[in-house]
Order: C-alpha cells, then sequence, then structure tokens
C-alpha cells in the first residue's frame, strides 16, 4: 500500500473516530461523578453529548457557588420578583428508556421536565446568538443543582 494511502486511511480513521465521539452520547442515573461538572457533586442523573448536557445532583451551596465562579459562570440570588426554570435531563431519560415514565407532578398536577427558580435560589444564564449557552441553578431548600449547556 502507498505511503499516501495510508496517511489517508489514517486520517479518515482519526476524523471518523472524533465524529463518533461527538455523537455518542452518554447517561447516569445516581452516579458519583461526571467529567464536565463539580468533583463535590453526587448523586448526579445526567445525560449529554458533545453538543447538550443537563444534569442535576447534589452539592453543597459553597462548593456550587465556587465552582460556578471558576468557571466564569457566578450564580446570583434571585428575589421575589425574578422566576428562572431550567430543563430537567429526567424526561430524556424516560424517553431514552433508561427509566420509567415519570410520574411526578409539578404544581399544575402534570409533568412538565422544568426546575422553577424562586426567590432566594441561585441562579446563572447565558444565552448566544445561535440559541446554545449554559443555564445553571442551585435550590436552597433541595441543596441540589442543576446544569444546561447546549452548543447551539
Amino acid at each position: 500500500m502507498k505511503r499516501r494511502t495510508k496517511i489517508g486511511l489514517l486520517v479518515a480513521a482519526f476524523l471518523g473516530v472524533l465524529v463518533w465521539q461527538c455523537f455518542k452520547g452518554g447517561y447516569g442515573v445516581g452516579v458519583d461523578s461526571v467529567s464536565w461538572l463539580p468533583r463535590d457533586a453526587h448523586n448526579i442523573t445526567y445525560t449529554g453529548d458533545f453538543w447538550f448536557k443537563m444534569a442535576e445532583f447534589d452539592i453543597d451551596r459553597e462548593a456550587f457557588e465556587k465552582w460556578c465562579a471558576r468557571e466564569g459562570m457566578p450564580l446570583h440570588v434571585l428575589g421575589d420578583d425574578r422566576h428562572r426554570t431550567v430543563d430537567r435531563c429526567l424526561p430524556w431519560l424516560a424517553r431514552r428508556g433508561v427509566i420509567p415514565p415519570i410520574a411526578e407532578p409539578n404544581e399544575s398536577g402534570a409533568w412538565s421536565g422544568i426546575k422553577n427558580f424562586g426567590a432566594g435560589d441561585l441562579f446563572f444564564e447565558e444565552r448566544w446568538s445561535n440559541g446554545g449557552g449554559y443555564t445553571l441553578g442551585y435550590d436552597i431548600k433541595e441543596k441540589r443543582g442543576y446544569y444546561w449547556f447546549s452548543h447551539h
């Protein structure tokens, strides 16, 4: 086999693996760690790939605030007049068949797959012009962090 052919096959294989990694999704329920979340996070439920990630997890407030600040996404305390939301990963996992269908109701009695944050909770949101960005929240009462990322 010619040298150019070997190099071409190597480059094609490398690009194939790179594309596969970008679209290969992962998920977990009740896991101890995920590389793209704070080290202090535990009891993690997540789903994601290179383009899209969402998770909810237990973590102490101080640890989550420090991690968010280091990542350039400082959390802000919501006032009485502020209401924010983040998508939850549980409906995604239920649709994939990873977990049983969700029966947990929201305030209206129906499962919406949305986590609501209110007064006293912590929140950060950054939206990009392409539709992507970050949304992070911390529920003070639950002591639980929420993470959402989309490339676009």
